[in-house]
């Protein structure tokens, strides 16, 4: 077994780590470069797998009681009336808030202190070079120290200077689209245990989430491509922030003056680490350094509990690194991918830049929100990753003093739900594209508010199997209700070409229903609607095809729709050969 370990970064890792390997009996140091311990950090959240490791630690009721006692999520408008919440306490499962919401400072304490009873903390030091052979890692300090080490576990940050030491040009990020810059600031008379979270154009958010220290954590952000704003000094990123939000509405200039005066100001342009390995000889990494999610995955802090827990335990029950890393590369590559899956999509359905976006994007949450419907959200919201069966690892420290026991590989009982998009992020999807096509077939609809096309519809010739107009305004409803839960279904599963396919096929169909109504009632083109409308029989058979291979229960909810379309065709083309002189 090796048994001198080196750790890079006193994180929620490196912490969680140390914490497992001490106990185990590995000789654990940890290094971290920052001159003390850092209990600054906004708002992080556990879940799933990360609360069983922390209840095997014994410290799942200390991190409750630690908590920041946010009791909800409220999205607001310019005046601060809430549109949508949901509130914790009436959830099935974790909704947006969890259960388990700590400031990232508080968490790192908790898991620092123990561990520190079984590891040695260097601090204001780092890393400066390291050689490898067969048989064990030499690390050069800043300090001017070289030691040996059997192992060395790199639990750094998104921009992990030791990984790019061991790894040179092998991080291929993945950006987001999102910028995001989080302060502390004075509380004020209002602030209650909601996060409350505001949108203004032009993809800006301002949020105020509660603490349990007599402050406030407030976030802006803005939904763009990056630039190089990551590399800018402190100065000029604030400068750009208060012109940015200079005109945002609701409490931007709070937050703005808050900033100024902030002694935690931290900015950063959201990307994911995409690695194609996490361990080279004997250097592993674990923890953002390896796979960093961003806060939009909801489930970073999660990956760096689990994560650190399944290393410790595959080091402890081998004494092969290399077969240990291996291991738990295998075990939690697919939660990483599952996490790392959410579409560059999201942050701009989450962000709209217009003030129809918005009114779109607080319409889905309203009706997320409601009672009937809020259950649902919860239990997707909170339901369960593709997280390692923890099965595997047994602490058995009544029997084996090392404190890491691994029982033999059991098959998890419990099927992963589908990744994707989150169910939030997913309903807002959906509500966007339906709103889209609510609006499009209210411009174009023979009703009152259009007379031309209603006296022009009526006077056309039409086959006597033509369902009357009621038929009409009961049927669509319900076949894009179904497309739309078809569509939520796909957008749920992890990224890949087959679900992209179908994705875009649905978004296809969605799209062309809307074209074929101006087609046909607002530019009167009888025939060139009755071809578009057997187009669509194709497109939308291709959309169940493709479905099928991805989600058989998305397909299956299409089938109405092929069906319907197919009848359509019929009766649109019908129509244009009675109406010769209608049609163009």
């Amino acid at each position: 077994m090796s048994r001198q370990i080196l750790i890079t970064g006193a994180s929620v890792a490196g912490n969680t780590a140390a914490w497992w390997l001490g106990r185990a009996g590995f000789d654990v140091t940890v290094v971290e470069r920052a001159s003390g311990f850092r209990d600054g950090g906004q708002n992080i959240d556990v879940r799933g797998s990360g609360r069983e490791v922390l209840r095997r630690m014994g410290l799942e009721q200390a991190a409750l009681d630690a908590g920041t006692g946010e009791e909800g999520t409220a999205w607001v408008d310019s005046d601060g009336r809430i549109v949508a919440q949901f509130l914790t306490a009436e959830m099935e499962a974790d909704g947006p808030t969890a259960e388990m919401e700590i400031l990232r400072g508080d968490l790192a304490r908790l898991l620092y202190e123990p561990a520190a009873e079984h590891a040695a903390y260097r601090f204001g030091d780092s890393v400066t070079a390291m050689e490898q052979t067969d048989e064990a890692a030499f690390v050069t300090f800043a300090s001017g120290s070289t030691e040996r080490y059997d192992a060395v576990i790199v639990a750094e940050g998104v921009g992990s200077a030791t990984r790019g030491l061991v790894f040179p040009n092998e991080n291929a990020p993945r950006w987001m689209d999102l910028t995001i810059a989080y302060c502390t600031i004075p509380r004020a008379y209002g602030d209650d245990r909601l996060w409350r979270w505001y949108n203004a154009t032009e993809g800006r958010s301002v949020s105020l989430r509660p603490d349990r220290h007599g402050t406030t954590r407030a976030m802006l952000s803005v939904q763009q491509p990056p630039g190089d704003e990551q590399d800018w000094s402190t100065a000029r990123q604030k400068a750009w922030l208060r012109e940015r939000f200079t005109d945002a509405g609701w409490q931007s200039a709070r937050v703005l003056d808050g900033m100024d005066a902030t002694d935690d100001f931290y900015f950063d342009v959201l990307r994911q680490v995409r690695m194609t390995r996490w361990s080279k000889g004997r250097v592993v990494l674990t923890g953002d350094a390896a796979w960093c999610a961003t806060p939009i995955a909801g489930i970073g802090t999660t990956l760096a509990i689990t994560g650190a827990y399944v290393l410790a335990a595959e080091m402890a029950r081998s004494e092969d690194v290399a077969t240990a890393f291996a291991a738990y590369e295998q075990a939690m590559r697919p939660m990483v991918d599952d996490a790392q899956g959410v579409p560059k999509i999201a942050p701009r359905l989450m962000n709209p830049h217009s003030r129809l976006g918005i009114r779109l994007l607080h319409g889905v949450l309203g009706m997320a929100s409601r009672p009937a419907v809020r259950g649902t959200v919860g239990k997707l919201f909170g339901g369960r990753s593709k997280a390692p069966d923890l099965s595997r690892y047994v602490d058995a420290t009544a029997d084996v003093p090392a404190g890491i026991a691994a029982s033999r590989a059991q098959p998890s009982s419990a099927a992963p739900s589908p990744g994707g998009l989150s169910p939030l992020l997913a309903l807002g999807a959906v509500g966007v594209v339906l709103g889209a096509s609510a609006i499009v077939g209210r411009r174009n609809a023979p009703d009152p508010s259009h007379p031309g096309i209603r006296r022009w519809y009526r006077r056309l010739d039409k086959p006597g199997f033509t369902p009357p107009d009621a038929a009409f305004g009961a049927v669509w409803p319900v076949l894009e209700t179904g497309l739309a839960v078809g569509g939520y279904r796909l957008l749920r599963q992890p990224s890949g070409a087959t679900r992209n396919a179908a994705v875009g096929l649905w978004l296809l169909n969605t799209a062309m229903v809307g074209g074929w109504t101006q087609l046909f009632f607002r530019e009167k083109r009888l025939g060139t609607s009755a071809v578009v409308s057997g187009a669509m029989v194709a497109s939308s058979a291709a959309y169940v095809a493709t479905a099928a291979k991805v989600d058989k229960p998305a397909a299956a909810v299409g089938l109405p729709f092929v069906a319907w379309l197919g009848f359509a065709t019929l009766l649109a083309e019908r129509i244009w050969r009675d109406n010769p002189d209608q049609g163009k």
